[in-house]
């Protein structure tokens, strides 16, 4: 998957939090890959802001970017 169609197939998320967050798309972006993450066991953190993602599904998404 490319980076593109990552954020296509997230582009409802991603416009969330950038509104919610008051960020452009691509800090959005990047703020939902962190999540993503999080989410994955890859980085601990406790606190989170995104509650409507399939996380195992973007796990699987993220890691098969290839841009």
């Amino acid at each position: 998957m490319l980076k593109k169609e990552f954020m296509k197939k997230y582009d409802g998320v991603i416009r969330s939090i950038a509104v919610i967050q008051g960020v452009d798309m691509g800090v959005a972006t990047d703020m939902l890959i962190y999540e993503i993450r999080v989410h994955a066991g890859i980085v601990k953190r406790e606190d989170t802001y995104i509650e409507e993602v399939d996380w195992k599904q973007a796990q699987k998404d993220l890691d098969s970017i290839i841009d």
